[in-house]
């Protein structure tokens, strides 16, 4: 939400600097996201007088002018066709920026002679479009006279991040409100002008819905207008719209974007030309087609309100107008609208046509419902004063009446719930100032009715969160509790990433073992050459730090398969040692599995553990880690732990989190083992970053009513392709579509030349919001084409 801070002084009868007015909104609810003070831009940007222009010397559109700044006098060259002697304009000082080119001026020479800053035209000050002169300005001002005073731009725009709750401060009067009740002035009486009108209006609103979906259109309102002339916005109008980043339509469109911003009460005007009869809100009928100011055509489905005159569509009810009925320079006769309509509808109808307006940003978080009611008079004053013209009677719809809710309220609850004690008549106070009718029952209880433009408030603990929020979140005492010091985590990341480890590989069937931390200088030889020596081992065999668990871990596979234990899952989570790194140790899971999947019986499956069972393992362990597995980077291991054609390691940028694979048959027959054995390695001291995250057990039910496909695609690639890459690449295609990627094939044989090799991919599509067509699923199919054929110099095969 912006405004500026001249359009809030509107509301709000304050003193108030604007510093004050920034660190209030924060400390009752209503963060600041930013403020953009144009003064501070253009603060360089002053009055000069040109006391001589004459021709350059070798260009003949240029001109050497002489002009005279609060600063002094310099020499600048100029090419506009208007500068002359005794002129009054706008001077930019070396080093200053220039907002319209984002250029920063600097001392140049142009045709061989100096020039120290330059005369600005409007383009250059993001004024219009004007360029072919500077600006000039009346005689009568002193030079050294600030440009955005004169041309008012010195209003900071502030802008504020309002949570969906809280629809009434989508207005500059909400937030004046707010700032009001914390003691920042006082909120001024909006002056509602009544209209009675001049004539019958010749155009009528109507509603056609059944009984039971009347509350998905309350009611709306409006009246005739004719005679107007729909001419350009008033500066100020244009001045605010720009500062808030609208963009001035015609005084029409602009006093409807006004009033939603200034009152949060969206409104509409048609022009009553366009349409024959009347307007009526009704549901639309399937497939009904609406060509919107967006000038997109929509289909709607029989669940959205649209507007419709005899022979068809004009607007989406509270989403947006219609193209043709819209309004433009050459409208005489309008046609308002002030709507209410169901927030849920709105929203629905929004995601359903992917559609952002103002207008559906404020209905589905919930307009007063008493504004139907003001609505029409604010906006026919602003006509009439700016368009002229004559306006009718007021026309509407039955409006269905919304009850205000009466919440009954003990006074306790706030040093109760919120930890405050705040005396009674500071809280009826608090309560008034936001617009509540408070009425006391007894010394305890309070009767509070809620306004209906505060749709949020539901009961007493929304009303505690506002006498809080007003008596400000920085006045809430300062208190050491005990219970929080009994709840605050003992175990850092680090340590979080090295329990949670145990646990996790445990849960897989591996059983822990706790081996020594040093290790034969022999067996630690096979592994690396940078090993740590102790000065005065424990044993002979005893002689250097562990570079790996590994070695201790397959000493136990002799050792168990004499006690005729052919097959096991073992771990270990403790400090490797390393005379490379700068703390010299690391702390690593390291697990090992061998043997058959399963005991051996009659009902089992004879299979031994391979690869894959290790990935998994691996896998399921880090995604209980929180590590993001999906976002991997798959490298080959050149070491003498890993078997080089069948491991990987696995990192995340540069960090590596893990090695999986079968160990290398040197290392094992180093060690007297005749059996694969199959690992993997987890750095704990890379996964603390992920720890501090929450965490669920299970990922939130995708209730995806949609029919997925399937999609097979065999492609001949070069023999060094990696399948990593390549179905990384394919989900980027859209990753919400792309639901999983498996290789069901992957032939290398004499049918194929010796550098290439063919594998088959099986593509899950999932439609996100309607079952796939023939030609979007043929679209999906040849994007994959192309990104595999194009990226990876393959071939599809037929």
């Amino acid at each position: 939400m912006k405004f500026t801070l001249g359009w809030l002084k509107e509301h709000l009868d304050t003193s108030s600097d604007l510093e004050t007015i920034a660190n209030t909104l924060t400390n009752i609810g209503l963060e600041i996201e930013c403020i953009d003070d144009p003064s501070e831009t253009y603060k360089d940007f002053t009055v000069a007088k040109v006391l001589r222009s004459e021709p350059h010397p070798d260009a003949d559109k240029l001109k050497v002018c002489e002009v005279e700044t609060i600063n002094g006098i310099f020499q600048v060259v100029c090419g506009a066709s208007n500068v002359r002697s005794g002129m009054l304009g706008i001077f930019a000082p070396e080093n200053s920026f220039i907002p319209g080119t984002s250029l920063h001026l600097k001392k140049s020479k142009i045709r061989g002679v100096e020039s120290c800053g330059m005369l600005v035209s409007e383009k250059e000050m993001s004024l219009s479009n004007e360029h072919e002169g500077i600006i000039e300005v009346d005689s009568s001002l002193k030079i050294g006279e600030h440009f955005s005073k004169l041309f008012k731009l010195d209003d900071p725009v502030i802008e504020v991040n309002i949570t969906p709750n809280r629809p009434d401060c989508l207005s500059v009067r909400g937030i004046a409100r707010d700032l009001a009740a914390a003691g920042l002035g006082k909120l001024k009486q909006l002056k509602v002008r009544k209209i009675s009108g001049d004539y019958k209006s010749p155009k009528q609103w109507k509603k056609d819905f059944h009984k039971n979906d009347l509350y998905i259109c309350p009611g709306v309102a409006g009246r005739y207008f004719r005679n107007v002339k729909n001419c350009e916005s008033p500066p100020w109008l244009q001045s605010r719209l720009k500062a808030i980043g609208l963009r001035s339509i015609s005084a029409l469109v602009d006093i409807t974007n006004y009033i939603t911003n200034d009152l949060g009460r969206p409104l509409h005007v048609y022009d009553a030309d366009k349409f024959s009869g009347d307007l009526t809100m009704r549901f639309a009928k399937e497939n009904e087609k609406c060509l919107t100011l967006d000038e997109i055509e929509y289909k709607c489905s029989n669940d959205m309100v649209v507007i419709s005159d005899d022979t068809k569509l004009h607007g989406i009810g509270g989403v947006m107008g219609g193209f043709d009925s819209g309004c433009n320079l050459d409208t005489t006769n309008v046609f308002l609208e002030v709507a209410l309509f169901d927030p849920i509808s709105i929203t629905k109808t929004g995601r359903k046509l992917n559609i952002q307006s103002e207008a559906r940003y404020r209905f589905e978080r919930g307009v007063d419902s008493e504004s139907i009611n003001w609505g029409v008079d604010i906006a026919s004053n602003m006509i009439l004063d700016i368009c002229g013209g004559e306006c009718s009677n007021i026309v509407s719809t039955e409006i269905h009446k919304i009850d205000q809710k009466i919440i009954k309220f003990n006074i306790e609850k706030v040093k109760s719930i919120g930890g405050v004690d705040i005396p009674i008549i500071n809280q009826i106070k608090i309560l008034t100032d936001l617009e509540f009718t408070v009425k006391k029952n007894n010394d305890l209880i309070l009767e509070v009715k809620i306004p209906t433009f505060r749709p949020d408030i539901d009961g007493e603990f929304d009303l505690v969160e506002e006498i809080i929020r007003i008596h400000g979140f920085e006045n809430i005492p300062v208190r050491e509790i005990s219970q929080i010091r009994s709840q605050k985590e003992i175990l850092s990341s680090d340590l979080k990433s090295f329990y949670r480890a145990k646990r996790l590989i445990a849960n897989k069937g591996y059983l822990e073992t706790v081996t020594w931390s040093f290790m034969d200088e022999k067996v630690a030889k096979y592994i690396s050459n940078d090993t740590i020596k102790i000065e005065n081992p424990i044993s002979n065999d005893l002689g250097v730090m562990r570079p790996c668990a590994y070695p201790n871990l397959l000493q136990a596979i002799n050792a168990n398969k004499a006690r005729m234990y052919f097959r096991g899952k073992i771990f270990e989570v403790g400090p490797n040692f390393n005379n490379l790194i700068e703390n010299k140790q690391t702390n690593v899971a390291t697990a090992i599995g061998y043997g058959l999947v399963n005991e051996e019986n009659w009902s089992s499956t004879k299979r031994n553990i391979n690869v894959y069972d290790i990935k998994s393992d691996l896998f399921s362990c880090l995604i209980a880690l929180n590590i993001p597995t999906d976002n991997f980077n798959y490298e080959e291991i050149q070491n003498n732990i890993y078997h080089p054609g069948k491991s990987s390691s696995l990192r995340l940028g540069k960090n590596l989190i893990a090695n999986y694979g079968e160990l290398h048959p040197i290392l094992l027959n180093n060690l007297e083992i005749t059996i694969k054995v199959f690992g993997f390695e987890i750095f704990l001291d890379n996964l603390s970053f992920f720890q501090t995250k929450k965490t669920s057990t299970k990922s939130s039910f995708d209730n995806n009513p949609f029919q997925m496909i399937e999609r097979d695609f065999a492609f001949l690639f070069p023999k060094l392709a990696k399948v990593n890459d390549i179905t990384n690449k394919i989900k980027k295609i859209d990753k919400k579509i792309i639901k999983k990627i498996t290789i069901f094939d992957v032939y290398q044989g004499e049918k194929l030349p010796k550098d290439k090799k063919s594998i088959a991919l099986r593509v899950l599509l999932q439609p996100q919001e309607k079952t796939f067509t023939d030609e979007e699923i043929e679209n999906i199919s040849n994007q994959i084409i192309d990104l595999v054929t194009n990226g990876f110099e393959a071939t599809l095969r037929q």
